[in-house]
């Protein structure tokens, strides 16, 4: 895996892509989460609230958080690869989740 290769890159991508979202604790937990589903179901912001349970204006506010809180938008394709590998950078340094997952909700700040 390439993020392995580059410990460096992946470690300014997390920087720029995800650290800044743990300052708003589980709703920063809920909003990685859309974009990983954003990104897992091409961008199709219907399927991500469908399978995520929640309406998707609840999406499309996270997502626009996520662009606020980074200073990253969502649109290029440069911005899916870096996301894709921040996103795995984060799998490798993370623990699993439970089985309950992650609760729904949150901050909304």
């Amino acid at each position: 895996m390439a993020v392995v290769a580059e410990p460096e890159l992946a470690e300014l991508l997390l920087d720029r892509c995800l650290r800044p979202l743990e300052a708003k604790g589980e709703f920063g937990a809920l909003i990685e989460e859309s974009v990983r589903g954003h990104l897992d179901r091409g961008r199709h912001i219907r399927e991500v609230a469908r399978s995520a349970h929640v309406h998707v204006n609840t999406v499309r506010y996270r997502l626009r958080r996520f662009e606020e809180l980074t200073g990253t938008s969502r649109g290029p394709p440069d911005t899916a690869v870096e996301l894709n590998w921040a996103l795995a950078a984060r799998e490798l340094e993370t623990p699993p989740r439970g089985p309950a997952g992650p609760v729904r909700g949150g901050d909304l700040s």
